[in-house]
């Protein structure tokens, strides 16, 4: 296999794996926040304390002391009071006592920042490959038509693309998203809008080279009409250099979703995306920079993956052909 293929495969195996499975990793619920006052902006590796009382609440505690009554003191921030052995669950510390393990600590909410970032990369994920899909979907018919067509149909989507091409991709999505409103839904359906036009002249220009084979010319000769040529025997060539495309596409969208989510924009809290988890530590990182760093990393290191996956497939297919775009998945 190819080195930069293998490389690249593996973390995003390991990010879609955990994205996939989050519902059946036991991982508490990523909006849940059981204590704000004392779970807030825990480190990564933190331990948190709560008792659990007879009456089935419970009480969550910065520390504590067994009392020899059997009861606890303990404290909840600046504060201190006195549980009795009564009201704890099972009558004892011992037995009222409930650990929670943060390993990659907490936000500001006292919500469990592993499980947000294991749920966002669920909805970045699908936000990129359906975003990326939609692309895709989009410049392979508009490239196919402009390849197949010649002449003025040509020309008019050619400059329509060239139009769109010429708008910052990141300003575009903001206009469009600041029309409908923010919604997960919109940020997929513009994701897809603002992304396709690399697709577009890619397709197109792999048709024209195709159009002109001999196979193609003899499907031609054998009677087979424009669409049947189109779809049996140009497009499939063509589709080969889309894979590629299409990873470096769902990398670029990945970003934008981040970017866009990060503005308040794209997915809307309480919904975690990696892109919104950046925006709740974007003023912390003085004093807890864990909350934006590790989705931050999450997302770098998705969209490298990505491209050197892109860059092992072009290199087994032999075509050294970059993007015709040339934009390498900026976001504007």
């Amino acid at each position: 296999m190819n080195r930069r293929i293998a490389i690249g495969t593996a973390p995003l195996v390991l990010l879609a794996a955990a994205a996939l499975a989050a519902p059946w990793l036991g991982l508490p619920d990523p909006n849940a926040q059981p204590d704000g006052l004392v779970l807030r902006d825990l480190p990564p590796g933190a331990v948190g304390h709560a008792f659990a009382l007879a009456d089935g609440d419970e009480v969550w505690v910065t520390t504590w002391e067994r009392l020899p009554d059997g009861g606890v003191r303990y404290r909840r921030g600046e504060h201190s009071a006195v549980l009795g052995a009564e009201r704890l669950a099972g009558g004892s510390p011992e037995s009222a006592l409930r650990t929670r393990h943060f390993p990659l600590g907490t936000d500001a909410y006292g919500r469990d920042l592993l499980s947000r970032l294991v749920w966002g990369g669920r909805i970045s994920l699908f936000v990129g490959l359906l975003g990326a899909a939609l692309a895709l979907a989009a410049g392979a018919s508009v490239g196919l038509a402009a390849g197949l067509s010649r002449g003025r149909v040509d020309a008019l989507l050619m400059r329509g693309t060239d139009v769109v091409l010429a708008i910052p991709r990141l300003f575009l999505a903001l206009l469009i998203v600041a029309l409908h409103g923010a919604s997960l839904g919109t940020t997929v359906a513009v994701l897809g809008a603002t992304t396709w036009m690399a697709a577009a002249r890619l397709t197109r220009a792999e048709v024209l080279s195709l159009r002109e084979r001999g196979f193609v010319q003899a499907a031609r000769a054998s009677g087979a009409g424009p669409w049947r040529r189109a779809w049996r025997h140009v497009f499939p060539g063509a589709a080969v250099p889309l894979l590629v495309e299409g990873a470096l596409r769902m990398g670029d969208t990945i970003l934008l979703e981040a970017s866009l989510s990060f503005l308040g924009f794209g997915v809307p809290p309480p919904t975690p995306s990696w892109g919104n988890l950046v925006a709740d530590g974007k003023d912390r990182l003085a004093d807890a920079w864990w909350i934006a760093t590790l989705p931050g990393i999450a997302v770098a290191l998705t969209v490298i993956a990505l491209n050197l996956v892109a860059d092992g497939v072009r290199e087994r297919l032999g075509g050294g052909r970059a993007s015709l775009l040339g934009d390498g998945g900026g976001t504007a």
